[in-house]
């Protein structure tokens, strides 16, 4: 299947998974909302307890868990009844077919605005579906905006203290590989962050720049 991702069959196979989608996505937040609300109550103990043992390393590491639980439970949950809609207005749709709006007669105001705020019934259903599948990637990706923030700070935080804790004591070279990785750490994050705002901006109109193209990761 690797050497024959070009084909028609394989797009054709892509194409049936991307609509029978949802029946895993269901089956992936039914497991995961479970698991996750099993788990939460376990780190919760344990990150009080790391808590008033001052053990500061554990307690960022469970609070970590702890944020990442919540905002994946939340957004878990909020897909689940998304995808409910969606369900009730696939069995709506087969019951009353498409929205027939001379059918219902109204008067031409409230028509012209009916046809203009609603629609047709088909284009709610893919907008349902659109958004479910987008919430639910978001979901896992938002785990991963919070895992690269606290590593990004963490890193920060590893190189004030190995390199620039006690510059004093320590050699002068020390002290100034730790400014000069704590100056790239933080201007690549800088760089990463307008960039991701920007919606690849810097990368549109700068990429051909060696440093840059360093500080980006490219």
């Amino acid at each position: 299947m690797q050497n024959n991702y070009r084909s028609k069959a394989f797009k054709a196979w892509l194409d049936k998974l991307q609509q029978e989608s949802w029946q895993l996505e269901l089956i992936i937040s039914g497991f995961a909302i479970y698991g996750l609300t099993q788990a939460f109550e376990p780190l919760e103990l344990y990150y009080n307890i790391s808590h008033n043992e001052s053990n500061s390393y554990l307690t960022t590491i469970l609070m970590i868990a702890l944020i990442s639980c919540s905002i994946l439970l939340f957004t878990l949950l909020l897909h689940v009844i998304l995808r409910g809609l969606w369900i009730g207005a696939l069995g709506l749709r087969y019951v009353s077919g498409d929205i027939d709006y001379k059918k219902l007669n109204y008067r031409p105001k409230f028509d012209r605005y009916l046809r203009k705020k609603v629609g047709s019934f088909d284009k709610y259903i893919a907008k349902l579906e659109d958004y479910c599948s987008i919430l639910f990637a978001v979901s896992f990706l938002l785990i991963f905006y919070i895992l690269s923030v606290f590593i990004v700070i963490g890193s920060i935080v590893a190189i004030a203290y190995l390199f620039l804790g006690n510059h004093e004591s320590q050699h002068f070279s020390l002290f100034v590989i730790g400014m000069v990785l704590l100056f790239f750490v933080l201007i690549g994050m800088l760089l990463t962050f307008l960039d991701f705002v920007t919606q690849g901006y810097l990368k549109k109109q700068m990429v051909s720049n060696n440093l840059l193209s360093v500080l980006l990761g490219i």
